[in-house]
């Protein structure tokens, strides 16, 4: 049974969609959670965390089971099984880090596309197609149209070369990591510097051309407004780690009044 990615289909349509990053809860439970808030989609960060292949399986899952669409942020770019294991694992798509030129983009897109657009190994009958793989072919280009494929545009040398980064067919999704992209250009915790702020809308300029969708996280709602109305598409906003101490922290003080004075 393949999947329908429903974010995948509702950027397609030209919507906006939002979704947290999960780095440090590792309880399947919180796809639920995330699932009865609202949210569109989530990540499953791999790449800052210390989350384990089971844990990710784990968690995408149950994702599937309430049908919010998990993507999965791997922790390398190098290599075919840091890409493709969380497709089989059943994932809705990757954000693939570390991004910087042609050469990266070829590469995921060989490892994560079955032929003919790829060369993505072949085990269908995995949680991905809930363990009935189907007609080959069939499921095969399914897998290839459902699956979101995001590539993470956090360096400067990735913006010099965004042209031609996204004009590799296959890709779905250019989506900003401002906290790395601010660093790469001697800015760092800066996302509001004007260079930063220059790159980030060339991203939205090169994306519109090419037919590829423009992403960005945020952990601030009025940042989530200000580059919605530049275009942003796929908006990723908070973590599990802030949105928990965000609220906590909220509710703390709220109750410390109780007893003050």
């Amino acid at each position: 049974m393949i999947f329908r990615n429903k974010m995948k289909h509702a950027l397609r349509e030209g919507r906006v969609v939002f979704g947290p990053m999960i780095s440090e809860i590792r309880s399947p439970g919180i796809a639920i959670l995330f699932a009865q808030a609202g949210f569109d989609f989530f990540f499953v960060d791999m790449e800052h965390s210390c989350f384990s292949l089971e844990t990710m399986s784990d968690i995408v899952m149950a994702a599937r089971a309430v049908d919010i669409p998990v993507i999965v942020r791997p922790s390398s770019r190098k290599s075919e099984d840091y890409l493709s294991r969380p497709l089989d694992a059943g994932a809705a798509g990757l954000l693939v880090p570390q991004i910087q030129d042609v050469s990266d983009v070829k590469n995921v897109v060989k490892w994560c596309r079955y032929a003919p657009e790829g060369e993505r190994g072949v085990a269908l009958a995995r949680q991905q197609t809930f363990f009935e793989a189907g007609n080959t072919v069939e499921t095969m280009a399914r897998l290839n149209e459902e699956v979101l494929i995001a590539i993470q545009i956090e360096d400067r040398r990735a913006v010099e070369n965004l042209p031609e980064i996204l004009s590799v067919p296959g890709v779905d999704v250019a989506f900003v990591g401002p906290s790395d992209l601010s660093a790469s250009y001697g800015k760092p915790g800066q996302g509001n510097a004007p260079e930063v702020e220059a790159a980030i809308r060339r991203v939205i300029e090169v994306s519109n051309e090419k037919g590829v969708i423009p992403g960005i996280h945020t952990g601030s709602i009025d940042m989530a407004r200000h580059w919605i109305d530049q275009g942003m598409k796929m908006v990723g906003y908070g973590t599990d780690i802030k949105l928990i101490l965000q609220i906590c922290k909220s509710s703390v003080k709220e109750l410390r009044t109780l007893v003050s004075g």
